[in-house]
């Protein structure tokens, strides 16, 4: 939670295979968005776990991931990195008012980035054979009572609720895995194209 206002977009996992799956939605999405991204899960329950994952194949899997990364957004950001052969000034004294027009330049990277999300973890998908949305439902279509969690947590709600189903309770869980930044209350990028 002292993380929350760095500008770090944040991608939660809730059990050891989610974060193996999500270092790679984490690492391509951040190079697609030019957003730095924290990817996080508890760092007892889920880090102490020993648990089999389904991990890529480094024989054919490598290759695949090679594929998935946008190697012209690596070249843009090493050639924006600062370099003594080409030097340029960053960070000089600003007023308020410009200073503020700095951080607004930044929004739309910012709003871009829960659709570019979206968009990674379906090519990621496809690589692992394992579906994650930015939210993940499970329960009762027609719920009166919905938890929403993100971590480990959400393992051992998602056994509750299916077992409550079971016996005619009608109740559900909302699985966070992008927390920062938050979908806005407007039009996301994808749904205006």
């Amino acid at each position: 939670m002292a993380c929350r206002q760095t500008g770090f977009a944040m991608l939660a996992s809730n059990s050891v295979q989610e974060a193996t799956d999500m270092a790679l939605v984490a690492h391509l999405s951040a190079i697609e968005a030019s957003v730095p991204f924290l990817h996080f899960f508890d760092g007892f329950r889920t880090s102490h776990e020993i648990q089999k994952i389904d991990a890529i194949d480094p024989k054919d899997g490598y290759a695949e991931i090679k594929g998935l990364v946008n190697w012209d957004k690596v070249k843009a950001f090493r050639e924006g990195g600062l370099n003594p052969e080409h030097p340029h000034q960053r960070g000089t004294a600003q007023n308020p008012d410009i200073y503020f027009q700095g951080r607004e330049a930044a929004n739309k990277y910012y709003d871009a980035t829960p659709a570019i999300v979206e968009k990674v973890m379906k090519k990621v998908a496809k690589l692992t054979g394992r579906k994650y949305n930015l939210f993940d439902y499970v329960g009762a279509p027609d719920a009166d009572r919905v938890i929403i969690c993100m971590g480990s947590g959400c393992d051992a709600i998602e056994e509750t609720v299916n077992y409550l189903n079971k016996h005619r309770q009608k109740v559900g869980l909302i699985k966070v895995h992008l927390y920062r930044p938050c979908i806005c209350t407007g039009p996301s990028p994808s749904s205006t194209s």
